[in-house]
Order: C-alpha cells, then sequence, then structure tokens
C-alpha cells in the first residue's frame, strides 16, 4: 500500500537540523522524520488489512476513517522544520482528502457508482499528493 512505501521512504537516509527563528521548538528533520514514519507505520498495519479497499463494508469504512483521523492527529500535533512547512500543510491536506473520500464512499448507495468512482479518483490524486509531498521532504534533507 502506497503509506507503506511512504514509511519507507520517509526511513531511507539521515537528515540534519533546521534552524528555526521561532520562540517554540521546531523539531528537527531527523526528529520530524522519526515522528511521521511511526504514524505512517501504525496507520499501514491498519490500512494493509483492508488489502487497498476504500471501504467494502462500513465496518471496514469505520477502521479506514479510524486510522485517518490518527494520522491527521499525529500529523497535526508535529510541528515540522520551517523548510518543511508547505509540504507539511500538503501531508495534511492529503490525508484530510483521503479521508473525506473514504467517509464518502461508505454512505454512497452500491447503486450510485458515478459517486463512488468520482471518489476513488479524488482519492487517489490525493495519495499522488501525498506522496509528493513525501518526495519533497526527501529531496530537501
Amino acid at each position: 500500500m502506497l503509506l507503506a512505501l511512504v514509511a519507507t521512504a520517509l526511513l531511507a537516509g539521515g537528515c540534519a537540523s533546521a534552524a528555526s527563528t521561532r520562540d517554540e521548538p521546531v523539531l528537527s528533520k531527523r526528529e520530524y522524520i522519526a515522528e511521521a514514519n511511526e504514524l505512517q507505520q501504525d496507520a499501514a498495519a491498519v490500512f494493509s488489512k483492508l488489502n487497498g479497499r476504500l471501504a467494502a463494508t462500513p465496518a471496514q469504512a469505520k477502521v479506514h476513517l479510524a486510522a485517518f483521523d490518527g494520522l491527521i492527529a499525529g500529523y497535526e500535533a508535529l510541528d515540522p522544520p520551517r523548510d518543511w512547512a508547505d509540504e507539511h500543510a500538503q501531508l495534511l491536506e492529503s490525508l484530510a482528502t483521503m479521508r473525506q473520500s473514504v467517509l464518502v464512499v461508505s454512505r454512497a448507495s452500491a447503486r450510485n457508482r458515478g459517486a463512488v468512482t468520482a471518489q476513488v479518483a479524488r482519492y487517489r490524486q490525493a495519495q499522488d499528493d501525498f506522496e509528493a509531498a513525501v518526495q519533497s521532504i526527501n529531496a530537501s534533507r
């Protein structure tokens, strides 16, 4: 699953500390990646159980939504290095979009294939956006 690959991508390589002029503590690049990896690993375990489906059943949708809620809350709690603020915002936006797509799919009528198809496309685009943000982070370590 894509999120498992993202976790692997974030694990690779070393990182330097980011300088900040803010008063509150900011995570170093190494700390940010370590915390993001932990979030991803927890979520990847849940997502892998769903076998790549957005929401095959209401029960699976509930589990999937809870995993996204955990990821989103975890990322919101991270204080990224200043030069990764845009990527961090993109990660959050992508996760929120994927979560919303799962929610819509879980509530859609089985007869409404158009809505489901549109949400699957939206979900996949958000995955691509998430991956692009991760690649940008990896490129700037």
